[in-house]
């Protein structure tokens, strides 16, 4: 069964509150008699999040028509991670790159007037399979050099960051958790990750709203693994 992949806009993820984790999915076997307390074995962890939106009157309806779009729990939802508990983009890119998207290299746009989605993003500095505990990045932006504890991806793979280390010039060596991409040469990093989601629930996009047709939806995504 093919299910349809819709992408929700970075402006749509403005959510009151929001909790990213990762659901590892732990199954322990029984206490031992040697002494030993639990053996946990995780299988197939995945990333979870909640959001809790609020939403104008536009942005209600755009948000309606990206639920419809996705038929409930049969749709792929692509999300922008965006957790400004550890990175805010808007305080490292343009506010017209934010506002209209970034241009080719002539400062123009598409005739949409709209350019390319403006990451940020950096840039791998060596090859590494799923799995890999590692990643080396080129970060030519100091601004950009990831943080501790930050969700970035490959390919749309989110992986959390567990530590940062200079190499030298501009080459850092990120400690990461659930890498699962395969990553070559120069392929870009996003420093807001970027996901496959799907809805827990098929009512969890309804909008409730009155006079001030404002809406408050809360839902709970969890990430496809098969793709």
């Amino acid at each position: 069964m093919q299910r349809p992949i819709v992408t929700v806009p970075y402006s749509m993820m403005c959510a009151l509150e929001r909790d990213w984790w990762i659901d590892w999915r732990g199954q322990a076997e029984a206490e031992r008699v040697g002494g030993g307390t639990q053996v946990v074995f995780n299988q197939f962890p995945r990333w979870m999040g909640e959001m809790a939106f609020s939403f104008t009157a536009e942005k209600s309806a755009y948000w309606r028509a990206i639920a419809w779009a996705a038929q409930g729990r049969l749709g792929i939802y692509r999300l922008f991670m965006a957790d400004p508990l550890v990175f805010i983009r808007a305080k490292v890119l343009p506010a017209d790159w934010i506002r209209l998207g970034k241009p080719f290299s002539n400062d123009q746009r598409f005739s949409t007037g709209y350019g390319f989605d403006p990451g940020p993003q950096v840039s791998a500095a060596a090859a590494a399979a799923p799995g890999a505990e590692e990643i080396l990045v080129t970060v030519t932006d100091p601004g950009l050099v990831p943080k501790q504890g930050q969700i970035i991806s490959a390919d749309d793979w989110p992986m959390g960051v567990l530590w940062v280390a200079a190499e030298g010039g501009d080459v850092y060596r990120l400690g990461v958790t659930l890498q699962r991409a395969t990553i070559a040469v120069g392929d870009p990093i996003s420093l807001v990750a970027t996901g496959l989601f799907e809805a827990l629930d098929d009512l969890g996009s309804r909008l409730a709203y009155g006079k001030s047709r404002t809406s408050a939806p809360t839902m709970t995504f969890r990430e496809v693994l098969n793709r």
